[in-house]
């Protein structure tokens, strides 16, 4: 008995390295003892080689305690297909998986994510589930038409180049600072319902009209647009 009672704080600590935490009053629960599927054998080769996972049969892995203290994941340059399995690490805040050939992204199970950055990534599917704490993405290359920010209204820095995008609509970042596009098929920004918005910049795509408050009119907002660019204020 004085040897199982030697060893229960040594099990209970082992398990507190890599079980549930609670920051931000978001549980974040990073479990090494459940086995996870990694279908796409780059992304478990990564994860195997940086030591945050260990294997546990065909295309299934469990974290290790180095994995469940990462906050911050770059798999960039590595030949991925699909992140399939990164909600074994629901403590990310940080994500860059820049020149990889991902199709799809389901950031909905990384709850406590604030920076996404997926530049020349051919994106055809962004979901970031019901609501996101995303503050900072950067998308390039992409195949999206389309982006919905309405679960990002936590959103501070948006940044989209060279994607097939016909239009934006910002209204639910309202803590939205920075806008980036390039190379995209947007002709309307409106940024009247983005107050805290400073800074615009719009190169190398077809932009018609730019609308602002009047506040942002008179010098609030710096912007770098083309001189053909239609300008309306709105009381």
């Amino acid at each position: 008995m004085k040897h199982l009672w030697f060893l229960l704080p040594l099990v209970a600590l082992l398990l507190v390295g890599c079980g549930a935490t609670r920051q931000g009053g978001v549980e974040a629960v990073c479990d090494c003892r459940t086995a996870v599927q990694v279908p796409d054998r780059a992304f478990r080769t990564f994860l195997l080689d940086s030591g945050y996972v260990v294997k546990s049969g065909w295309q299934r892995v469990k974290p290790t305690a180095k994995g469940c203290s990462l906050t911050t994941l770059e798999c960039y340059s590595r030949g991925i297909h699909s992140l399939e399995g990164i909600g074994m690490f629901p403590q990310l805040t940080s994500l860059t998986c820049s020149d990889n050939p991902i199709g799809e992204l389901d950031l909905g199970v990384l709850p406590r994510l604030e920076s996404l950055y997926a530049l020349d990534v051919p994106l055809r599917r962004f979901d970031v589930g019901e609501r996101s704490r995303l503050k900072v993405v950067q998308l390039s290359h992409t195949c999206l038409d389309t982006l919905d920010l309405a679960p990002m209204p936590d959103m501070e820095s948006l940044l989209i180049i060279f994607s097939p995008l016909t239009s934006i609509d910002l209204t639910p970042c309202k803590q939205l600072t920075t806008l980036y596009i390039r190379g995209t098929q947007i002709e309307e920004v409106d940024l009247s319902g983005n107050p805290a918005m400073r800074e615009l910049h719009a190169l190398d795509t077809p932009l018609r009209t730019l609308i602002v408050s009047q506040k942002q009119y008179d010098g609030d907002v710096r912007a770098s647009i083309p001189d053909t660019v239609r300008v309306v204020v709105r009381q």
